[in-house]
């Protein structure tokens, strides 16, 4: 669903690329998958890695993705993968945790819950199709 509704949907989709790569994080030391369930029915779910910063020793955290079905996006469900995020990001080490929107998907809304957690805008992100 994330891919059909996001500005991904113009690119092509592979799904056991997909499958791969979160069995990876869910396996691996630096990555991490959260899943929403509500009423045992998965609802969203939160993917993230952890890497050390390029000029120095210190650990970042930051997500992949962070996606909530939309009949379910007006609750705490995405708060809650926020929180469990960080916190995994405390327990490895980390010292910023960074969150992006390049889905396009209600930014405004994604970007008000985010500062609403504490975090502060850090960056634009640009993008350009080559061909």
């Amino acid at each position: 669903m994330l891919h059909d509704i996001s500005s991904y949907s113009t690119q092509p989709h592979n799904a056991e690329k997909s499958a791969a790569f979160l069995h990876e994080l869910i396996n691996g030391q630096n990555g991490v998958v959260f899943a929403a369930e509500i009423d045992g029915v998965v609802v969203g779910g939160m993917a993230g890695g952890i890497v050390d910063q390029w000029f120095n020793d210190d650990l970042i955290a930051y997500d992949y993705s962070i996606f909530i079905e939309p009949s379910r996006r007006s609750g705490i469900t995405a708060i809650r993968l926020v929180k469990a995020f960080e916190e995994w990001a405390r327990i490895k080490g980390a010292k910023i945790v960074q969150l992006g929107i390049g889905t396009k998907l209600n930014v405004e809304g994604t970007s008000k819950l985010y500062q609403s957690l504490g975090f502060e805008v850090f960056a634009p992100l640009f993008q350009k199709e080559i061909k």
